[in-house]
C-alpha cells in the first residue's frame, strides 16, 4: 500500500487553513445577512441566494483528510454533503465520498446521522443567515467496495445557517470499526455545505 508522505499532508492541511481564514474575513455573516436582506424585496431572490452561495461554496474546497491505518499514515481528499431539518437544521443526514491516495481501498463511501450543538445562546428561528461555534455528534456506515463498517465522530466548528442552507467550516475526528478489517482514525478539515427542510416552508420570514 503505497501512502503519501506525511510532509505533504501535513502543507496542505495549513495551506487549507489559510484560505478558510482568508475566506472568513471576506465573507462575514453581517454582509451576507445585508446581502440577503437586500434580496428579500423578492421571492425570487429569496429562493435563488441560498442556491447560488450553496453552489459556490460547494466547488470551492476540496476538503484533505489524513488517515492512520494498520500502523501506516495515508491522505486523500474528501467530500461531505447533508440535509438538514428543523429550525436550524441541526437534525442532519450526510453522505460523504473520500479518496485515498494508495493503491487498493481508495474509495471510501459514508451515510449517517449528525446532530449539531448550537453553542451560542438566545438563537431564534430565521430566514437570516446566523453564525455560532457549533460541536457536532453523528455516527455513520462505511463501505470502501470491499469492508463495511461503523463510524462514530466529533467534529467542531463555527457555522453559518438560516432554515434552508448550512455552510460549516469545520475540524473532524472519526473512528471507524471495520469487523473483518483494519479499523481506521481519520482527521480532516475544510468546508462542509448542506442544506435543509427541502420543500417544507417553515413561515418564519415575517417574525424577523
Amino acid at each position: 500500500m503505497k501512502l503519501i508522505p506525511r510532509n505533504l499532508i501535513i502543507i496542505s492541511f495549513l495551506i487549507i487553513l489559510r484560505t478558510g481564514s482568508v475566506c472568513s474575513q471576506v465573507l462575514p455573516v453581517d454582509f451576507i445577512n445585508r446581502f440577503y436582506q437586500g434580496k428579500e424585496k423578492s421571492e425570487t431572490g429569496n429562493s435563488t441566494l441560498p442556491i447560488g452561495i450553496g453552489v459556490a461554496s460547494f466547488f470551492y474546497l476540496l476538503n484533505p483528510v489524513a488517515l492512520f491505518q494498520n500502523d501506516k499514515i495515508g491522505g486523500g481528499l474528501t467530500k461531505e454533503i447533508s440535509l438538514g431539518f428543523g429550525y436550524f437544521g441541526e437534525h442532519r443526514i450526510a453522505a460523504e465520498y473520500s479518496y485515498i491516495f494508495r493503491e487498493g481501498s481508495s474509495s471510501h463511501f459514508r451515510l449517517g446521522y449528525k446532530y449539531d450543538i448550537l453553542l451560542k445562546d438566545k438563537l431564534r428561528p430565521s430566514n437570516l443567515l446566523q453564525g455560532t461555534s457549533v460541536i457536532s455528534l453523528g455516527a455513520s456506515y462505511f463501505y470502501d467496495l470491499e469492508y463495511h463498517g461503523v463510524s462514530p465522530e466529533i467534529s467542531y466548528g463555527y457555522s453559518i445557517r438560516n432554515d434552508k442552507l448550512l455552510i460549516y467550516p469545520n475540524l473532524k475526528l472519526r473512528y471507524t470499526y471495520i469487523p473483518e478489517g483494519e479499523n481506521i482514525i481519520d482527521f480532516s478539515m475544510g468546508l462542509m455545505i448542506g442544506f435543509a427542510n427541502p420543500f417544507i416552508d417553515l413561515k418564519i420570514r415575517r417574525k424577523n
